[in-house]
């Protein structure tokens, strides 16, 4: 596996890491309290980790993998679409529907690619 599928793979469980459950995403924006964190999650998924088009990317995960970054992505799509735009506030947006959606599919995508 090449450097950048390494990074990759690497910037994915982190992302994952950071959705996995709403503690998180509010630690994550202690961390950062100059920046609005549900617009930069989306961000960080959208434009700079999900990248399925790209070979390395594909090249990165097994298939069983691939299956379920699919799966997380439905999610955040949905979150995204429930979230408007721009998003609510980061306990507005831990209330949402779709986030518990998107937190138990980012545990399971946790599962099979720490497996």
């Amino acid at each position: 596996m090449s450097e950048l599928q390494q990074n990759l793979r690497a910037n994915l469980i982190a992302i994952a890491e950071l959705f996995k459950s709403a503690d998180a995403v509010r630690e994550f924006q202690t961390q950062v309290p100059h920046v609005f964190v549900p617009t930069e999650l989306f961000c960080m998924w959208f434009d700079d980790t999900y990248i399925p088009d790209r070979v390395e990317f594909i090249n990165a995960f097994s298939s069983v993998e691939l299956d379920a970054i699919k799966i997380f992505n439905t999610s955040m799509e949905h979150l995204s679409i429930e979230a408007g735009d721009p998003p609510p506030s980061i306990e507005s947006l831990v209330t949402l529907s779709s986030w518990s959606v998107v937190e138990a599919n980012a545990n399971k995508l946790l599962g099979v690619l720490n497996a």
